[in-house]
């Protein structure tokens, strides 16, 4: 049922030869074989998240899909489908994984995924509406691995003078009070917090930690 919207999509559009596959292995050797008879796969469209259900699988999840189609076939577009909301999570889909386009399953997504493979088959990306609206609070501050080893101490009930000794014992610089504390100012500053908990469950809601 999750999947109705797709199917539906599809043949709405009149896609020549749509292929579905329940496995990411049994996807692999479609894509395997169609370049091998010469006609290759145009999109594939994933999930990222698959429910266990006993069956031997050799790839874990969507993003190892992702990874193996495109060494198989480079220029293969891909759009992911998915209940993946964590802003951090679809960007790294985007900056690490080079993905064509993402749509979120929930209501409406019969009209988004339309929407989305219209503007891959023009070569174009396509992003999410929520991820679009957000980007420019998530990009009034480019968090580096010194913030997010801060913030996520904190998460784990690190009281913020107890952060430096945890620092200076794993070799990471700069570990003085004044230094963390100028750092976790910066941050909540650029992202309009005023408390540290505001910041840590802003950073946990996308993924960032």
């Amino acid at each position: 049922m999750a999947n109705l919207s797709l199917r539906i999509t599809l043949e709405e559009l009149q896609l020549p030869r749509p292929h579905h596959a329940y496995y990411c292995h049994h996807a692999l050797t479609m894509i395997t074989t169609a370049l091998r008879d010469g006609r290759p796969y145009d999109l594939l469209v994933t999930d990222l998240y698959f429910q266990v259900d006993g069956t031997t699988k050799q790839l874990p999840d969507g993003m190892g899909l992702i990874k193996s189609a495109r060494q198989l076939q480079p220029d293969l577009k891909v759009l992911v489908f998915s209940t993946e909301s964590r802003q951090a999570a679809i960007r790294r889909l985007y900056d690490e994984f080079h993905i064509d386009g993402f749509v979120r399953k929930a209501r409406g997504d019969a009209q988004d995924l339309k929407n989305a493979i219209e503007q891959i088959a023009k070569n174009r990306q396509y992003y999410p509406r929520d991820y679009r609206s957000s980007s420019t609070q998530d990009n009034q501050h480019a968090f580096t691995t010194y913030d997010k080893t801060i913030i996520r101490l904190l998460a784990d009930g690190y009281a913020q003078k107890d952060i430096p000794s945890w620092l200076e014992s794993n070799a990471i610089r700069p570990s003085g009070l004044s230094s963390v504390e100028k750092r976790l100012n910066l941050i909540k500053t650029a992202m309009g917090f005023t408390k540290n908990e505001q910041l840590v469950l802003f950073c946990k809601e996308i993924g960032l930690i």
